[in-house]
């Protein structure tokens, strides 16, 4: 299992979208401002990505990894296995 952690600066891992709350997550950006499109995820939990971190977690089997504070701060592979 490998591990990636989020490189979205902490003050901006939440964000609303149509009133709705989502984790901020990615691989690949710090600021979250940088990004013009982001892919919102709706299940298990509700998360938006940047197409490079979306097209690297896509079709694997993923654990959402959050601190004591309920924060986003990284992302569990298991190596080898994809999504049905």
């Amino acid at each position: 299992m490998s591990y990636l952690e989020n490189k979205i600066i902490p003050d901006q891992r939440f964000a609303k979208r149509n009133k709705i709350e989502y984790n901020v997550f990615s691989t690949e950006i710090e600021d979250a401002s940088t990004v013009e499109n982001w892919i919102g995820l709706e299940k298990p939990i509700k998360v938006l990505l940047d197409s490079e971190t979306y097209s690297r977690l896509r079709n694997r089997r993923i654990e959402w990894d959050f601190d004591g504070e309920k924060t986003l701060v990284g992302v569990h592979i298991r190596s080898g296995e994809t999504k049905d």
